[in-house]
């Protein structure tokens, strides 16, 4: 096993130990030593200490406890770039709804919706995760 920062690809390792120093990760752990949780911080401090035009985040806040929750969407609005993309795909709706622009629902491999929060909370009244709910629902009442 490697250690976690040995990538020679970043192109800011001063921004990628500065994260990981506060998140109390040491940087010469072995990530099969690592909590899963602390594995997924790690892959955020890789993708988030780059310089990049589109960052694509898979369920960044799955495995994670609430405050954990709460770095990473800190860490996700303070570490990219200002004329970067970021595309976020996640069942966590409530959790990151204050940070959306736009949202996109797939469904069964379809483009269900593509709009603003705004369009969103105008045209159909409701928050991003009730509409998300309704349009996913597993059961009918």
């Amino acid at each position: 096993m490697k250690p976690i920062l040995e990538c020679r690809n970043l192109t800011s390792m001063e921004r990628a130990f500065s994260m990981l120093d506060s998140l109390d990760i040491d940087p010469r752990a072995r990530l099969s030593s690592l909590s899963r949780g602390t594995r997924e911080k790690v892959q955020l401090v890789l993708v988030m200490s780059r310089q990049a035009g589109l960052y694509v985040l898979d369920e960044p806040l799955g495995g994670v406890d609430p405050a954990a929750r709460d770095y990473i969407l800190h860490t996700i609005l303070t570490n990219y770039s200002e004329d970067a993309s970021i595309l976020i795909s996640t069942h966590l709706i409530a959790d990151i709804e204050n940070i959306l622009d736009r949202v996109l629902f797939l469904q069964k491999g379809h483009l269900a919706l593509n709009a603003s929060v705004d369009e969103i909370r105008g045209e159909y009244g409701k928050s991003v995760d009730t509409l998300f709910r309704e349009v996913f629902k597993c059961w009918e009442n």
